[in-house]
């Protein structure tokens, strides 16, 4: 099969989506930010019985939140933890979140403000920090580690590849107007450890054809008989983790569906760059070398004839 002559095709996918996703920021106003990043605060509701989230989403919509900027939890069934972005100076907290209560009180009679927390700007600057060093520090790694055990441009490759994982699932999330917040983080650190194993397991196959075949088969037939030999590995191991991964989305509670779905996007997207990213990218950095090195070498005897 043929992969690396399609590359340059399949990468209209990457840049249909980073476009879409730059359009809906500029209209929307960038990421949506949960807490995490921007700060605000966390109210929690003692309903004393099971609630319907429904309820929850009108209470904020009636006191003028959307709903879209706040993150609902379910603890213990019986109490709702509503993480909200800090309000406009024109809205007071304190009675907007009395507000809130006093709609549910409509439906829960017993319900009560259980707790109030507030997330400040400190922390998040904290967090926005350690999950930027966290993700350059994985990948710095994963190219040292790549270089050592097979060359430089597998470990370019393979960073490269990650990076647009990273990429996809922001713009996805972005598209979506999910919340992002640590659980993405999670997800993408998440995404970064796993997909680098199918590309590591491509490269290993690329490197024994590399073997076997030596100069008589050029780079880009080394790379396609290598994605060709590993790929039911890759789509059996990516179709089994993310048929678990569904199954976690649509049974989970909403904070694991948070995790979930960058996770779910991450993978498609970490097998589709394993394919179509690392292994051509690689390909044509060698290429680039080759034709540099022929370019100089021509040169050099030019030199050498004239003098």
């Amino acid at each position: 099969m043929q992969f690396i002559g399609k590359a340059r095709r399949f990468s209209l996918i990457t840049i249909t989506i980073v476009a879409v996703a730059i359009v809906v920021g500029i209209i929307f106003g960038g990421l949506n930010l949960g807490i995490d990043f921007t700060g605000g605060s966390i109210l929690t509701v003692e309903l004393h019985e099971e609630f319907e989230m429904e309820h929850v989403n009108a209470a904020l919509e009636q006191n003028g939140i959307d709903p879209r900027t706040a993150q609902i939890l379910r603890s213990e069934n019986t109490k709702a933890v509503i993480r909200m972005q800090e309000l406009p100076d024109d809205m007071d907290d304190a009675m907007i979140r009395g507000a809130i209560v006093e709609y549910l009180v409509q439906t829960y009679p017993e319900a009560t403000s259980d707790e109030v927390q507030s997330v400040g700007g400190a922390t998040t600057g904290e967090i926005i920090q350690n999950a930027f060093l966290s993700v350059i520090i994985a990948a710095a790694l994963m190219l040292i580690y790549i270089w050592i055990r097979f060359e430089l441009f597998s470990g370019l490759a393979a960073v490269t590849a990650l990076l647009h994982d990273v990429v996809i699932m922001t713009a996805v999330v972005c598209i979506a107007r999910i919340q992002i917040n640590s659980s993405y983080i999670a997800a993408c650190l998440t995404i970064v450890g796993y997909s680098i194993n199918d590309t590591i397991v491509v490269f290993d196959r690329i490197r024994e054809n590399n073997k076997k075949y030596g100069a008589s088969m050029p780079r880009a037939k080394v790379a396609d008989l290598s994605i060709t030999e590993t790929l039911p590995r890759t789509i059996n191991t990516s179709l089994t983790t993310l048929v678990t991964i569904l199954a976690v989305y649509i049974f989970g509670v909403q904070s694991i569906k948070e995790f979930a779905l960058p996770l779910i996007v991450g993978l498609v997207s970490g097998t589709y760059s394993s394919i179509f990213v690392a292994s051509p990218l690689w390909v044509r950095m060698l290429e680039a070398r080759h034709k540099h090195r022929k370019t100089k070498m021509a040169q050099k005897n030019k030199t050498a004839r004239k003098s």
